[in-house]
């Protein structure tokens, strides 16, 4: 059925852009693209066990289908859907190898499906609904103010995706420099993590098999010194640490757990500027709750099941943001175009307290049982400030200051402070191009960085090559002390990949 439903919808969007191309009307466009993605790990340290890398870690091709209609000035409507095939054969058993979806699984995306109405009862409000997605901020992709789409790391590669969701948004255009919005999204969707995020929850275990290290726990150093005396009482070969079970809580769908956001954007000059508010949750997950049971076992060692649990804490975020561009061709009288490009934003978060407790059970006796705030109640500012520039001899710097990753939310990890710089040089008119982007960890001196070659043979093709690097610590700094993880470093960032990629666009 599923199956038979996607090749309908391919068809309808196919046949739907065929009367637009041959009549050449404008109230129909048809876009995409299709991309080839193939990675290959180049360490053999960052993954769930030793000696797990140098291999292929992706084979993905994409088929992106955006159709937008306007059948009159005042009705929009947009579909935008992906076919996503993996490459890889998942076929297990034996009567696996009879279903195509297990020996070539793929997923069907819909990622917008919304309409437009504009002029609704007064020629200056616009209303759109259905699946959608919003982007908040002048900054380059470090947001604090957008908290409305939840993120999609699934891909660390292409982190500027977002999560879809079900909205519904008011727009006025009350004066010609002013618009005003109003959004409501009904139900909480949490962000999408990379398959490395699980390893933030991992037993690390010796080359022999024997236990390790545990992941630390949210609490203070010396409640985890306690703790980790009723491990290191046991020989560590005689450790059995079963896969952990960690739970998201995600909030009950009701009214009460809907987010809204309104935003007012000004221009003022060449300024343009906007003051926000939101309310709703946090999109990463923040530890709550953790056991680790310690069971007995005949042969005399011991079987230690953890459980955890995460939450989303609600959050208010205040926010404002600017963008200010500058000329300088005049002033220093260049043929070329050189622009710079000051931006910045700040969001001033109040969060809900919460307090991460933790119990260890042995043969079935409560031995340990601490708990810690982890997220104090206090509000806390995150930030983004940055400039972008365009130079005349096909040279694009963007550098920013960013307090607060993605998904630190002054917990115990704490708000880190990161130097995010991206640099890029065209030839032969924008045909070759190299870009390098780095993010740095000022305060664990950690990174992430990203050099990339692209050809564009022809337009709307793409060859692309490249790396993805992780240089960091693997192990914290003090293994008592949650905060003093790696950013970049942590097995849970992800692994390091070279990667190939082919893309045509339309």
């Amino acid at each position: 059925m599923i199956r038979t439903a996607t090749g309908l919808f391919f068809v309808a969007l196919v046949c739907a852009a065929t009367p637009a191309r041959a009549a050449d009307k404008d109230w129909l466009t048809f876009s995409g693209y299709l991309q080839s993605d193939l990675r290959y790990v180049i360490e053999d340290t960052r993954g769930a066990t030793p000696g797990d890398g140098f291999r292929f870690e992706m084979n993905r091709n994409d088929l992106d289908l955006r159709l937008e209609i306007l059948p009159n000035p005042r009705l929009q409507a947009v579909v935008d859907a992906r076919f996503r095939f993996y490459g890889f054969n998942e076929a297990g058993r034996l009567t696996d190898l009879f279903r195509r979806a297990k020996v070539d699984p793929f997923d069907v995306l819909l990622d917008e499906a919304y309409v437009t109405v504009r002029g609704l009862g007064w020629k200056k409000l616009d209303l759109s609904v259905g699946r959608m997605v919003k982007t908040w901020g002048t900054a380059d992709q470090f947001n604090p103010t957008d908290n409305l789409s939840a993120r999609d790391f699934s891909d660390p590669l292409d982190y500027t995706r977002k999560v879809p969701n079900q909205m519904v948004e008011l727009t006025a255009y009350p004066a010609r420099c002013v618009t005003l919005s109003a959004t409501w999204v009904p139900v909480f969707k949490p962000s999408q993590l990379p398959p490395s995020a699980a390893l933030g929850f991992a037993v690390e275990r010796t080359p022999q098999g024997c236990f390790k290290s545990a992941p630390i726990p949210p609490l203070a150093i010396s409640d985890v010194q306690e703790l980790g005396t009723l491990f290191t009482a046991i020989p560590a070969c005689d450790l059995n640490f079963l896969d952990p079970a960690v739970h998201a809580l995600t909030p009950p769908v009701n009214f009460a757990n809907s987010q809204v956001g309104v935003k007012a954007a000004f221009q003022a000059w060449e300024i343009d500027f906007s003051l926000s508010y939101y309310y709703g949750r946090f999109g990463f997950p923040v530890a709550y709750t953790a056991v680790a049971d310690v069971t007995s076992t005949p042969s005399g060692k011991f079987d230690v099941a953890y459980t955890a649990e995460v939450l989303y804490p609600r959050m208010q975020v205040l926010g404002a943001d600017f963008t200010w561009p500058l000329d300088f061709t005049e002033w220093f009288d260049l043929d070329d175009d050189v622009s710079f490009g000051f931006f910045g934003e700040a969001a001033l978060i109040f969060p809900e307290k919460v307090v991460f407790g933790l119990r260890a059970i042995q043969d079935g006796a409560l031995v340990v049982e601490k708990s810690h705030v982890n997220v104090q109640p206090d509000p806390f500012m995150k930030a983004t400030v940055g400039l972008d520039t365009t130079l005349p001899w096909g040279t694009y710097l963007n550098a920013q200051y960013v307090r607060g990753f993605f998904d630190e939310f002054a917990d115990l990890y704490g708000l880190h402070n990161y130097a995010v710089v991206a640099l890029e040089q065209k030839w032969l008119d924008d045909e070759l191009q190299i870009r390098v982007a780095t993010a740095a960890d000022l305060n664990d001196y950690s990174l992430n960085v990203y050099p990339q070659l692209t050809w564009v043979p022809v337009p709307g093709v793409e060859l692309q090559g490249g790396t993805f690097l992780f240089l960091g610590d693997t192990a914290p700094a003090d293994p008592y002390d949650y905060a003093s993880k790696s950013r970049f470093g942590q097995k849970a960032a992800g692994r390091s990949v070279a990667f190939v990629r082919v893309k045509g666009s339309w």
